[in-house]
């Protein structure tokens, strides 16, 4: 098939299928006298290439998908949704600036919003797929406070400082499970996880309730964690990868303290976590040995 047709069959302009040969998005075959012949594997792939150009992906992010070596559309989706984040965000301000003409306090705002964006993408960039954007949105609603003193500030290069030097890596046979057992959890899973543990932070009660209505599932659980099966399990490597890097690393003892230190409310987050595994672990005593976090 020539060119011509080819345009007519994936409806796309001569220009853009000549583009899309230049970025090596498909390689049709060129025959004697220069003409270039387009195989049904050709025409499938332009038709996969003009719908990932539909949905806003770059010539470059397209090649990474259809090979396979580079972000997945999982990861892209979401590396779009915390732009879109960002931008409804900027807008919010253009309009808040339109109304008041307040440039100084805008100014403010959208110095604080550029901070909170750097931090976030360094996080997406630092963990992989689902366990990046549960960090992002776990941590995205305590960023948004203004940097007013020193400690604040001096909290926020760490954290800049702590995230560029991070380094993690999955090996790759825990890596395809990890992506098998998170391609489920959508944003909106993590937006529930979030609100649920947020709300059982706020209301003691909700904890309450919620573990004696799963007293038996977490109970059973628990008695899975201490079995060989589990322990021999890809589960279990991943989750003492995440224990080693978490120490290792100073996620524990550089990150949240800075974190901490930069956000009142998340101190006041973190205080309340501690204070809800200690009741736990009060409450039910048995459980201290056996593996609870």
């Amino acid at each position: 098939m020539f060119i011509n047709e080819v345009c007519r069959v994936c409806a796309l302009t001569k220009k853009a299928v000549e583009y899309y040969i230049e970025q090596g998005l498909v390689k049709p075959a060129v025959l004697e006298n220069g003409y270039r012949d387009f195989s049904d594997a050709d025409i499938d792939r332009l038709k996969q290439v003009s719908v990932l150009r539909g949905l806003g992906l770059s010539a470059a992010d397209i090649r990474g998908v259809l090979t396979g070596q580079g972000a997945s559309l999982s990861d892209l989706s979401r590396l779009k949704r915390m732009e879109l984040s960002a931008l409804e965000e900027k807008q919010q301000l253009m309009q808040e600036l339109a109304r008041t003409k307040d440039w100084e306090e805008v100014q403010g705002k959208l110095m604080q919003l550029q901070r909170k964006q750097s931090v976030l993408s360094r996080m997406r960039d630092a963990f992989p797929g689902y366990y990046g954007n549960f960090i992002c949105q776990h941590f995205a609603s305590y960023l948004d406070e203004p940097v007013q003193t020193k400690e604040q500030q001096a909290a926020f290069d760490t954290i800049l400082g702590f995230l560029d030097n991070l380094q993690f890596e999955i090996p790759e046979d825990l890596r395809e499970f990890y992506d098998e057992v998170t391609d489920r959890f959508d944003d909106n899973v993590c937006e529930n996880l979030n609100a649920n543990v947020q709300g059982m932070l706020t209301d003691p009660g909700k904890f309450e309730k919620f573990v004696e209505a799963n007293r038996e599932a977490i109970q059973t659980y628990l008695d899975y964690r201490q079995t060989d099966a589990y322990r021999s399990s890809k589960a279990y490597r991943l989750e003492q990868l995440l224990r080693q890097f978490n120490s290792a690393s100073g996620y524990n003892d550089i990150f949240i303290p800075a974190m901490c230190q930069l956000s009142k409310s998340y101190q006041a987050y973190y205080t309340a976590m501690q204070r809800t595994n200690e009741q736990f672990l009060q409450q039910y005593p048995e459980w201290g040995g056996r593996g609870h976090e």
